[in-house]
């Protein structure tokens, strides 16, 4: 995760902790930004759009424009040590691992893609890990080392900023070889036959990258508990939605 202090009216600078890694709330006139989400399943967790994105019945209505999901699978992302990394490639070097400890094995890596009706564009909204189907009951922030939770409504996040227009999951373990291999093949990698995501085998290990939402920015990423409190999904969202407008 990249170690930016982020704001929408300062450069990046560099911290001088994990506890500096936040990102101001764009302050937005709501006129047109308050986004009518229209989801079947009234159940879901706040903010029901985190699951409601990769059900293709879901719709959004926001800037004059409608918004359509649908869901793209892009195989299972390795996870042996239990600690994964969200991150920009370009700063992978220096990215730490969230704290908690996840489920090891393989699981399925999923993009909720936007469908914006009047350009007829097309983005990743969400990016997510799912490690269990059970329903999530809360949302919180994915912290990393130092960081105190803060609530979901918060004006500033925690994130990783990104500058290559790319995001990434990967296990810690598989971090420095990932690295090396970036250093060497990223022509390659992301050539013009890039689209939308990658799933990235090497070393016994692999690394699942996509686009985020409109490029740049500062995302963030959270997860999602079930009744009991264990981990069901790590989830970034790539602020195609803008559901803070709502409230909850």
């Amino acid at each position: 995760m990249a170690v930016v202090l982020f704001s929408c009216n300062s450069e990046s600078t560099v911290p001088s902790s994990t506890n500096d890694i936040l990102g101001t709330i764009n302050e937005f006139d709501l006129t047109d930004t308050i986004p009518k989400i229209t989801i079947q399943d009234t159940s879901m967790a706040f903010p029901q759009i985190f699951e409601g994105s990769f059900f293709a019945d879901t719709k959004v209505l926001q800037f004059g424009t409608e918004i359509t999901f649908d869901k793209i699978t892009v195989g299972n992302l390795k996870v042996s040590s239990g600690h994964i990394i969200a991150t920009d490639p370009i700063t992978l070097s220096v990215a730490i691992a969230f704290n908690e400890n996840f489920p090891v094995g393989e699981f399925p890596v999923e993009l909720a893609m936007a469908n914006i009706k009047t350009n007829k564009d097309r983005r990743v909204a969400f990016a997510r890990v799912k490690f269990s189907d059970k329903p999530i009951r809360k949302w919180e922030f994915a912290l990393l080392p130092g960081q105190a939770p803060i609530p979901l409504n918060s004006k500033e996040i925690y994130g990783n900023g990104v500058d290559a227009g790319l995001g990434l999951f990967v296990d810690q373990v598989a971090k420095d070889s990932l690295n090396t291999l970036l250093d060497k093949n990223w022509d390659n990698m992301f050539s013009e036959k890039f689209e939308h995501y990658l799933n990235y085998s090497f070393q016994n290990q692999n690394a699942v990258f996509f686009s985020t939402g409109y490029g740049d920015g500062f995302y963030a990423t959270y997860i999602g508990r079930d009744s009991d409190g264990k981990i069901c999904q790590l989830l970034t969202d790539f602020d195609i939605v803008l559901w803070r407008n709502v409230g909850e």
